[in-house]
């Protein structure tokens, strides 16, 4: 696979990557309304935010956002969207900070299914989250039967979210958006941790 730098220029192109940021964003909306989670002044970290999609819409409503990325062409993309629209509440970094941020809310839109240690990683963000803070991510569901298909399970979601000590657990298919012909129809995986 390409690194994601290369994909950087020309990520926001693609009507099924807007469509997924869309969805992304709508579903964790109706789920903070559904649990009574206020996204409005939220300290947040978009883990994995690439251009940052998903950064934009979240960035009318929260009060913080560290928008973390490995790629820097990504970062570079999303930096240019700072730099117009101003904001000056959100920050990049290309990796967590090295002292335990506690923020309120944790999103990782399509990222988790590509990284080497997935319940390590997890782990790790829950120790950034603060008491009674929101961890969502969104994934492709892996089939176990399809060996060209990527992504995750809801089993291994479900397990991976529990044991990094994150409650009232809930996966199931976040959001459906259709694109370019495609139907995408992603898990969300969703927890709090204890207040």
């Amino acid at each position: 696979m390409a690194s994601w730098d290369e994909y950087a220029a020309h990520w926001d192109d693609s009507a099924a990557v807007r469509a997924y940021a869309n969805g992304a964003f709508e579903s964790l909306a109706s789920l903070a309304e559904a649990i009574g989670f206020d996204l409005t002044g939220a300290t947040t970290c978009d883990f994995g935010c690439g251009t940052g999609l998903l950064t934009e819409r979240l960035a009318s409503r929260c009060a913080h956002i560290d928008a973390v990325d490995t790629s820097s062409a990504m970062l570079e993309e999303l930096g240019s969207k700072i730099d117009r629209q101003r904001w000056d509440h959100v920050r990049l970094l290309e990796w967590l900070p090295a002292t335990p941020q506690r923020y309120d809310l944790i999103v990782c839109s399509s990222v988790l299914s590509f990284v080497k240690d997935y319940p390590a990683l997890v782990k790790t963000l829950v120790t950034h989250l603060g008491a009674g803070g929101l961890f969502v991510q969104w994934d492709w569901e892996l089939d176990p039967e399809d060996d060209e298909s990527h992504g995750l399970t809801s089993t291994a979601i479900h397990q991976t979210l529990q044991e990094a000590g994150l409650e009232t657990v809930a996966v199931g298919i976040g959001f459906e958006a259709t694109a370019d012909g495609d139907t995408m129809r992603p898990l969300m995986g969703s927890g709090r941790r204890a207040s």
